[in-house]
């Protein structure tokens, strides 16, 4: 019965107390949404975990909600900013960062790809800026492990430096990173 209504007719509803409106929307963007969030975060419980907190708080709200886009952007917003506060509780992985910097065509499964394009676009130009702002030897040595893929003994070699200093200027600049990004909203 509500599948025929469009996003903003169905958050009028919800506005009214149709709790049904409200489960349509939930069923139309909650698969989209993990896909969206999982990509990001390589976990389906805590993609999950995300869209929940997004679609409770619109429950919660939902006589007071006010909208002033089209649906979809203010969920897929309200997603991307929510997985962004996951990121500043909790340390971003190694793992993250390295997908982020090589993520370059990368194919985008949902349908709200322009969203995920320019979400990508953000945060690679976080990194890239984050990057530019480490120290000379600590950004010598991160480029050449996560953009340039070289093994730590090799940035060793190159730089001539021992094995235990690229570990820190590596370890340096994760915890630089992961503090900038934190920042990044």
């Amino acid at each position: 019965m509500f599948s025929k209504y469009t996003d903003e007719e169905l958050v009028d509803l919800l506005k009214q107390g149709r709790d049904k409106a409200f489960d349509e929307l939930y069923f139309r963007y909650r698969d989209d949404l993990v896909r969206f969030v999982y990509i990001r975060m390589k976990s389906v419980a805590i993609a999950e975990e995300i869209v929940q907190e997004v679609f409770t708080t619109i429950w919660e709200r939902r006589k007071t909600i006010t909208i002033h886009k089209k649906f979809s952007a203010y969920i897929y917003t309200s997603v991307r900013y929510i997985t962004l506060d996951y990121f500043k509780s909790h340390a971003l992985s190694d793992q993250y960062i390295q997908e982020i910097m090589h993520c370059d065509g990368i194919t985008y499964e949902s349908n709200n790809s322009v969203e995920e394009a320019i979400y990508h676009d953000e945060l690679q130009q976080a990194v890239d800026k984050a990057t530019a702002l480490l120290p000379k030897k600590s950004k010598e040595v991160f480029i050449l492990s996560r953009f340039k893929q070289y093994s730590n003994k090799e940035i060793a070699a190159e730089l001539n430096i021992s094995h235990e200093t690229v570990k820190y200027h590596i370890s340096y600049a994760l915890k630089f990173m992961r503090s900038y990004l934190g920042e990044f909203s």
